[in-house]
This record gives C-alpha cells, sequence and structure tokens, in this order.
C-alpha cells in the first residue's frame, strides 16, 4: 500500500508549474501587445521614412533632384572628396566640441554650488537658473541673443561704456556668437547629470578625506571631481550629440555665414536636392553614433577608476 502511494505521479506540482509557466507567458503577450501602438508609430514614422532617405543617398539623380531606382556611389564620394563638404563637416564637429567644453566649464561649478550650499532657498534658485532656459522657445532664445549680440547691442553698449573695448568684437554672424547660444540653450542638459552625480557622493567619503589631512582642493581633485565624472561625461555627451544636431541656433545666429551641417541638410533638401541630402544627413547621424560610443566608453572607463 505504502509503495503504491509513494509511485503515484506528482500531477499536481507539475500542474502548478504548467500554469505559473502559462501565466507568464499571457504577461509578456500582454506587454507586447500594450507596447504595439508605439512600435507601430516608430516604425511606420520613423524607422521607414529613414530607410527611405538614406536609399535616395544611393539613388541616382533626376531632373527634379530626387533619386531614382539606380544605384550609385558618386553622392558619397563627391562628400567625401570635396573640400566644401568636408570644410562644413569639420566646421561642425569643431562647432559641437567648443561648445560642449563650454558648457562644461559654465556647468560643473553651477551643479557643484547647488550641491554644496546648504541654504534651500539658493540651491532652489540656482536650480531655476539652470532650467530656465528650456521654458522658453529655441527660436525666441535665438532671436534674443541676436539682440544681444548684434553690433549696436546691449553688450556692445555695455564693453565701450565700461572702456572694456573701444572696438567689440564681431559676434554675430561668427561662430563665436553660434557658440555662445549653444552653451545657453543645452546648459540645463549638463547640469542635472553632474548635480545627479554629486548628489551619490556619501558624506562619509568627504569627511574620512579631511580627517586624514587632505586639504579642500586635495579632497575636491582625487575625491568629489573623480565620483562626478561619469555625470560629467554623459552631460558632455548629451550636449555634444544635441549640438550636432541642432539647427535653429546656427541659422539664426549664423545668419548662413557660419558652416553647419544640419543647416546644409535643410538647405539642399528645401532645394530638393535630395541624394546628397540624404548623404550628408547620413553622415551625421553615423557621427553622432561614433560620438555616443566614444562617450561611452570614457564613462565606462570613469566607473572601473
Amino acid at each position: 500500500m505504502t509503495a503504491a502511494t509513494s509511485s503515484k505521479p506528482d500531477t499536481g506540482g507539475r500542474s502548478g508549474s504548467r500554469g505559473r509557466s502559462g501565466a507568464r507567458v499571457r504577461s509578456a503577450a500582454a506587454g507586447w501587445f500594450l507596447l504595439l501602438p508605439a512600435l507601430l508609430l516608430i516604425v511606420l514614422f520613423f524607422i521607414v521614412p529613414m530607410v527611405i532617405f538614406f536609399r535616395y543617398g544611393f539613388g541616382t539623380t533626376e531632373d527634379n533632384g530626387i533619386g531614382d531606382s539606380g544605384f550609385t556611389l558618386e553622392h558619397y564620394k563627391s562628400f567625401l572628396t570635396d573640400g566644401y563638404y568636408t570644410g562644413i563637416l569639420l566646421s561642425t564637429v569643431k562647432i559641437a566640441a567648443i561648445a560642449t567644453v563650454f558648457s562644461v566649464l559654465v556647468s560643473y561649478p553651477l551643479a557643484y554650488a547647488m550641491w554644496r550650499t546648504d541654504s534651500d532657498w539658493l540651491r532652489v534658485t540656482l536650480g531655476v537658473v539652470a532650467f530656465l532656459p528650456m521654458l522658453v522657445s529655441s527660436v525666441v532664445r535665438a532671436y534674443g541673443w541676436q539682440v544681444v549680440l548684434a553690433d549696436h547691442g546691449p553688450l556692445a553698449w555695455f564693453l565701450k561704456v565700461t572702456h572694456l573695448s573701444d572696438h567689440p568684437p564681431e559676434l554675430l554672424f561668427q561662430t563665436s556668437g553660434v557658440v555662445i547660444g549653444m552653451v545657453h540653450m543645452f546648459l540645463p542638459f549638463v547640469v542635472y547629470p553632474v548635480y545627479t552625480s554629486l548628489q551619490q557622493i556619501e558624506p562619509e567619503v568627504l569627511e574620512s578625506s579631511s580627517d586624514l589631512g587632505a586639504s579642500w582642493f586635495t579632497t575636491f581633485r582625487r575625491v568629489t571631481f573623480r565620483l562626478s565624472l561619469p555625470g560629467l561625461v554623459a552631460g558632455a555627451q548629451i550636449c555634444f550629440t544635441l549640438v550636432l544636431g541642432s539647427l535653429v541656433i546656427p541659422s539664426i545666429l549664423g545668419g548662413g555665414r557660419v558652416k553647419f551641417l544640419p543647416v546644409t541638410i535643410y538647405n539642399d533638401t528645401s532645394s530638393v536636392e535630395w541624394p546628397i541630402a540624404s548623404v550628408e544627413s547620413t553622415v551625421l547621424l553615423v557621427g553622432a553614433l561614433v560620438a555616443v560610443l566614444v562617450f561611452g566608453a570614457v564613462s565606462r572607463r570613469t566607473k572601473v577608476n
């Protein structure tokens, strides 16, 4: 009787396992079903248009400027060998790099002050100052800077009145003016990653450094700055990629004089020069992806160190 009882199959355990497996399958299916509308929107209105536009870069050009069903690498060859296009590409990368460096130089002290201050009022005020540019349209900000940077604008007047410069430098429709506008526009995207990294530093770590006799500068250089590097690299990555794709600031503050690839893409698209515009867009996208990979490698290295 005992042997017969022990040899009876455990159907309850198996059915319970099958029930849990079925529940997981149903849960996964429900998740994919909820994601389906968003996936369809992304595929139909992002992936498909990008593939079609990417195809134009390899098509032969018709009279209307649109690439047809033919295949050619002539447009890529023209972009990579023509000094005009390579000059625009180098100018774009240079402006993005300069704007990123200045954004980091301005953002880090601001984020550090927000982190170190004991005054909640001052912390909130600094946070509002950092976040304020995002509350105003980029077009409005660009035209505002156009007024400030004009040859007879407030900045030129201030420099003359204070005798800092009798002949103020030309900033409007110059690379320097575009960089100023970029820094102002993308400042919040650097401040908050840095501030988040600083907040994650335990106070005991700084106290231990001080107890061991380290000065404020040594503690900052060897502890605070190193621990905040992941946030700094993340902010720099966001800023660099956003600058690469910016159109409003270089269009308004550059005035057509500053070479910038998104502006060239816009002009070529408006002129129905779709094959070369496709090549320019592809190069810009690849450049942004390379920048993301480089910044990601640097970020992983800083975390390991």
